[in-house]
């Protein structure tokens, strides 16, 4: 039913890192394997085409071989490069393009100019860690492209609190830590920037964590013409936990976090929006199953 079309070699591997592009890839397989749906990879058999990660310099080529009105590409597209800007020129050369988040289509198509016809929100489907049940932490700091000192700040509001906790740093961390890590957390505190859809907070979602979110509001990566409405948190329920905006207004969100922590239930959100079942019956509405 579905060529999946990607470049394995624009994976990291580093430290026994998994980067966010072989997820969703790997995620994706793991997925149509489940839900029993027919599929290849790099190979045209079936009707339905699916560019869902590859090196940008050899996707137009790649493209070129493909039945057009059959595709779908992405959520791993820059709009911003020589690519993106054929895609943006020529769509009539693609059924639909994904992206992996409401405000990603808000930049393709209130920023960029791309059709909203051709635009589609798709979050890749999460694969739920395997850890085991290990509680000996209260709280794991998940920190990405913020400041430092929110980093300190937090560590030192939880100390205040009389607190244990582990951290996390986005980029040196292997999966066994980060499984190791989740195994004995009570809850996790999210100190991120921008996500277009937040793979590894979505699998902290995965195993029903309780989340407090340092929450930011723009992207803006690309300049002040480029500006839209963001989060740390594209995928986000009030059964996952509070967010707050700013340090000063910490304390307030941590007392009502924590007297409520008990009743938050972030796998409710995961299951409706995230799983495997719900992802694969979204991915064939946008072929039009």
């Amino acid at each position: 039913m579905i060529n999946l079309w990607y470049e394995e070699s624009y994976w990291s591997h580093s430290g026994g890192r998994v980067s966010g592009p072989e997820k969703v890839v790997k995620g994706t397989i793991d997925a149509l394997k489940e839900e029993g749906i027919d599929f290849c990879i790099n190979r045209d058999d079936f009707t339905h085409n699916f560019l869902l990660q590859y090196q940008h310099e050899i996707a137009h080529k790649k493209h070129e071989q493909l039945e057009h009105e059959s595709c779908l590409i992405g959520p791993q597209v820059w709009p911003f490069d020589n690519y993106g800007n054929f895609l943006k020129e020529n769509t009539d050369f693609y059924k639909k393009i994904i992206t992996p988040s409401n405000w990603v289509k808000d930049l393709f198509t209130n920023k960029l100019g791309f059709p909203s016809e051709k635009v589609a929100v798709w979050a890749a489907p999460i694969k739920i860690p395997e850890v085991v049940d290990d509680v000996s932490i209260d709280c794991l700091i998940y920190y990405k492209n913020r400041p430092l000192e929110h980093l300190e700040k937090v560590k030192s509001f939880l100390s205040t609190k009389g607190l244990t906790f582990n951290e996390l740093r986005y980029g040196s961390y292997s999966q066994d830590e980060f499984k190791n890590n989740l195994s004995k957390a009570r809850f996790c505190i999210i100190i991120d920037s921008t996500e277009s859809q937040g793979i590894a907070i979505q699998e902290m979602m995965s195993l029903g964590k309780p989340l407090l979110v340092w929450d930011v509001k723009l992207w803006d990566y690309m300049g002040q013409d480029y500006i839209v409405p963001s989060t740390s948190v594209p995928y986000w329920s009030e059964h996952c936990g509070e967010k707050f905006y700013s340090f000063n207004e910490m304390e307030f969100t941590f007392d009502k976090f924590y007297d409520k922590i008990d009743t938050y239930d972030s796998k409710r959100l995961f299951d409706e929006e995230l799983s495997y079942n719900v992802s694969v019956k979204k991915l064939l509405s946008l072929f039009g199953e």
